[in-house]
């Protein structure tokens, strides 16, 4: 019995800490001072390890159930026909049930509703044009740029309190390997550009696939002198936050269409979009193609 309602509490309690700090994830809110993404799989290892648990030790009563009652009856027969459980001694179902008020049909019914709506109301994030504004449910639902800026963002300008002084003409990427270079808008234009389609695939689950223009990142390798082989650091003006630089490897460095991206779609990129430069690479989680870059170091592996 110990053992039972501990693996509920661990059950219950794992599944309401997934639900309510993935809720808070997608809203960009941590009020908690652990790393969401660990304390996030952590949770799911207890809540799968307790469900197993509870099914382990519930399992001599599954087992007698379906011996008792078939394994399986038919779906119409159990639709059609709803029906109390029968007594047992530990109490799964009451002595004097009072009559059902939902067959299985109707349960399946309200589940398939209520599912069906929540996709209406939220398709329009990932699949964006005229149906984004439908999205009233979805946290990325709203427009975040005219025209070619317009598609979903995971962490706007404002809430990465990026100011826009930082932003403008007088901002400078630091480039640096074997030499040190600080380039500006207009120089890294005037370099030769690459236009690939790419996607931003968010770990929330959205993805959106773009047309990005930029500086190759292996071009800007070659330019300062980096080492064979090297990978580069790279760091945001974004002050906070767990996502403000990342390291990219060899591989993703030399990958013709990882670039430095200045324009989307023909278009500058918007603030919200990471102006005036951001990095776009291949198969590379949303949250790494960081946004509002101010250096790029290049370093041996």
């Amino acid at each position: 019995m110990a053992v039972e309602r501990a693996s509920l509490l661990l059950l219950v309690g794992g599944g309401l800490f997934e639900f309510a700090t993935g809720i808070l994830n997608i809203q960009i809110y941590y009020p908690w001072h652990f790393n969401f993404l660990r304390a996030h799989y952590y949770g799911a290892w207890v809540f799968l390890s307790a469900m197993t648990v509870h099914v382990l030790v519930k399992l001599p009563v599954i087992v007698s159930s379906y011996r008792q009652r078939g394994f399986i009856r038919p779906l119409r027969d159990d639709l059609a026909h709803t029906a109390p459980e029968p007594h047992d001694p530990d109490g799964l179902a009451p002595a004097d049930p009072a009559e059902p008020t939902i067959t299985r049909r109707g349960l399946l019914g309200l589940v398939g509703g209520a599912s069906a709506g929540l996709l209406l109301l939220t398709v329009g994030q990932t699949v964006g044009g005229p149906l984004r504004r439908t999205a009233l449910l979805a946290p990325r639902g709203r427009v975040f740029g005219d025209g070619p800026n317009d598609f979903q963002v995971n962490k706007t300008a404002a809430v990465a309190h990026i100011p826009a002084s930082a932003v403008g003409p007088n901002w400078r990427l630091r480039v640096s390997g074997s030499r040190e270079l600080e380039l500006s808008r207009e120089q890294l234009l005037a370099m030769p550009l690459q236009t690939h389609d790419l996607p931003i695939a968010c770990v929330e689950g959205w993805s959106t696939t773009q047309r990005w223009t930029g500086v190759p990142l292996e071009q800007l390798a070659e330019l300062v002198g980096a080492p064979r082989g090297a990978q580069v650091r790279v760091e945001s003006i974004q002050a906070r936050g767990a996502f403000r630089q990342v390291t990219l490897g060899h591989a993703q460095v030399s990958d013709r269409r990882s670039l430095l991206a200045l324009r989307v779609n023909g278009a500058e990129l918007s603030m919200d979009h990471g102006y005036p430069a951001r990095i776009i690479v291949p198969a590379l989680p949303g949250v790494h193609n960081t946004k509002w870059v101010k250096s790029l170091e290049f370093v041996a592996a």
